[in-house]
């Protein structure tokens, strides 16, 4: 059994560089489900992987978290919005990956829109996520109010009233946010696929670098050096950081955050 599970994770390593190889007792916790849904042992489950790409879909559903809600980790929100006043009269490229179900996808295009008659900005933000189930949800846009999706909203803020249409069952977003965001999946370790982001200001990759070994931490961070703009920015998850890298990204510490710049030099 442990040898089969390890076959897994390395199947899955290299599929999406998500690392079970030291953590086999949580991987089988995960798909154990999946297995009895399917009636099928891992022996049995590792083959049907090889001759039904769309399982991976599935498998996928199963051993990522989606934890997420709106503003979450603000000050990094309030610090991107302090750095979108400086820009005026600019198309602004955000991504957004993993976009999860689309809660920091449009948070940030609501912070955007505060903006956007006083710098003259046009914003645009690409969402991604490797997770094809939460992009569905993510595109609809629309949160049950039993969701814990609103559970740290800005104080004095009245976000959910203005950029939220409300119905008994809960809350969907606005057509206008909606226009600001568009979504679609991606594998962070497809690293030729990178070629088709290019110029972007800004990039938002929070809380999922610790899926991954050091090598392909690397290899994602020197992609995203690629497709920066020269005075483009790097926001990471509180609990992520790349400074032991040579990373060709200065950080930049703010009184409440601290986020990275790519480096020309």
């Amino acid at each position: 059994m442990i040898n089969k599970l390890m076959e897994l994770a390395l199947t899955i390593k290299e599929f999406c560089g998500i690392d079970f190889t030291t953590n086999l007792a949580n991987l089988e916790l995960k798909v154990s489900r999946r297995l009895k849904e399917l009636v099928v042992t891992l022996e049995e489950y590792l083959v049907y992987l090889q001759i039904d790409p769309i399982e991976w879909e599935k498998l996928v559903d199963q051993i990522t978290i989606n934890e997420t809600y709106f503003f979450r980790e603000f000050s990094q929100l309030e610090e991107f919005q302090n750095l979108l006043k400086k820009q005026t009269g600019k198309q602004i490229n955000v991504w957004c990956i993993p976009c999860s179900t689309g809660d920091e996808a449009y948070s940030l295009a609501i912070l955007a829109h505060e903006l956007e008659y006083s710098t003259g900005n046009r914003v645009r933000i690409v969402a991604s996520d490797i997770n094809k189930k939460v992009l569905d949800h993510a595109k609809k846009g629309f949160y049950p109010k039993n969701s814990l999706a609103f559970r740290r909203l800005p104080e004095n803020k009245e976000y959910l009233k203005k950029y939220f249409f409300e119905t008994e069952a809960g809350y969907e977003v606005i057509n206008e946010i909606k226009q600001m965001v568009s979504f679609e999946q991606f594998n962070l370790t497809e690293y030729p696929s990178y070629a088709k982001f290019h110029q972007i200001d800004f990039i938002f990759c929070r809380n999922v670098l610790f899926y991954f070994n050091e090598e392909i931490i690397k290899k994602v961070i020197e992609s995203f050096h690629t497709v920066l703009k020269n005075d483009g920015f790097l926001f990471l998850g509180h609990a992520e950081s790349i400074s032991s890298f040579e990373s060709n990204f200065v950080s930049v510490h703010t009184k409440d955050t601290y986020y990275y710049k790519k480096d020309i030099q």
